[in-house]
């Protein structure tokens, strides 16, 4: 039986899916009420946060969240 071994990369790429998953997912669906309340500025902050997360596991890279998240 063959059993192929993951790259670090795919290992890497596999955490940042389930860093998404906890980190952004959770914040990218709170829902209407949530997101009126945001200014255009944020908006766009949220939306370019959320692109890199998506984009995470192939640049390999977490993406920092906006300081103002979690307020």
């Amino acid at each position: 039986m063959f059993v192929k071994l993951k790259t670090e990369e795919e290992l890497k790429a596999e955490l940042l899916r389930k860093r998404r998953e906890s980190e952004c997912f959770p914040v990218i669906n709170r829902g209407t009420l949530w997101y009126e309340k945001l200014t255009d500025e944020q908006k766009t902050e949220l939306s370019a946060w959320y692109e890199a997360w998506l984009d995470a596991p192939a640049t390999l890279t977490a993406p920092s969240a906006p300081v103002w998240i979690n307020n």
